[in-house]
């Protein structure tokens, strides 16, 4: 699946939705879901995609039903319209909200409205900002209707506008991915859920990455800082004023700067643990500070 474009997911979507079958005893429910996505006081829907101007031509009565091609400058666009102005009267296009007796009830029948709807007037979209499916309904009353329908069959939507254009979405994968299921896209549902897996293994990559540069920052300033403080003691001291752990380890230090104290502890006869080693350049840096306050400050 193309996910390369903003809008070739909703493509995909939508092509997988026309590739699905239609039983004859729910092809009525198809056909009120896609009226439902219809625009305007005059039913029409504008659509760049030239597979669903035809599925739309096919799903409804032979006849009843045209398209008219229109090319500009940003391409080509489909705008299908009711030849039969019976037809909009038939599948509820004019009410105010669902026609619940033009769905019915069951599973079945409701993913088959939505299917339909989502044909005519969806678009889910997969960016590096995160998910976004859009139902774009237009109307208010009809959009609150179709808010409780999908609420009922357990699945989580919200309602918002532009203006005084009313719509439905989600940003959420799993809500979007459950949506999509429902009315049958399920290639595109399991789509949604392993690009979700993969970004969040980048995530991980990433996080443990990040971890691990920090992690060797701050190993790299601990170990300047030592031995900035063995430089500053042996100038100023006498080996015979340093106890031989602490010879021993300013030594290892100076011979090995990148090593991690971990790492030095196995240097050290007999080993020592980490924090063991840590103790030792405390005692040192302590000795430094020592130096440092016994120094005349600089005149500037």
């Amino acid at each position: 699946m193309n996910i390369g474009a903003d809008m070739s997911f909703t493509n995909d979507v939508k092509r997988e939705l026309c590739g699905c079958d239609v039983p004859d005893n729910l092809r009525d429910v198809l056909r009120y879901g896609l009226m439902f996505g219809f625009k305007g006081a005059d039913p029409y829907l504008v659509t760049r995609d030239k597979a669903v101007a035809g599925y739309i031509r096919r799903i409804f009565p032979k006849n009843s039903i045209e398209v008219r091609v229109s090319k500009i400058s940003t391409g080509t666009s489909y705008l299908t319209a009711p030849k039969d102005r019976l037809l909009p009267v038939r599948y509820g296009y004019f009410e105010n909200g669902i026609v619940n007796d033009l769905i019915g009830g069951s599973d079945a029948e409701v993913g088959m409205f939505m299917r339909g709807l989502f044909v005519a007037s969806g678009s889910v979209h997969v960016q590096k900002a995160g998910y976004h499916l859009e139902l774009s309904v237009g109307d208010r009353e009809k959009c609150e209707s179709l808010l409780r329908l999908i609420t009922e069959q357990g699945m989580q939507i919200n309602l918002s506008h532009r203006g005084a254009s009313y719509f439905l979405y989600s940003k959420n994968s799993e809500n979007i991915s459950d949506i999509l299921t429902f009315m049958g896209a399920v290639q595109s549902a399991m789509e949604i859920m392993n690009i979700k897996i993969m970004k969040e293994v980048r995530s991980n990559i990433n996080r443990s990455v990040n971890c691990e540069t920090a992690n060797i920052d701050r190993t790299v300033r601990a170990s300047a800082k030592q031995l900035d403080d063995i430089r500053l003691v042996i100038e100023n001291l006498d080996s015979e004023q340093l106890s031989d752990d602490l010879r021993e380890i300013a030594g290892l230090r100076l011979e090995n700067p990148d090593m991690s104290l971990r790492d030095l502890g196995k240097l050290v006869e007999p080993n020592i643990s980490r924090s063991g080693v840590n103790h030792r350049f405390e005692r040192i840096a302590k000795l430094a500070e020592e130096i440092r306050a016994s120094k005349p400050q600089e005149q500037e």
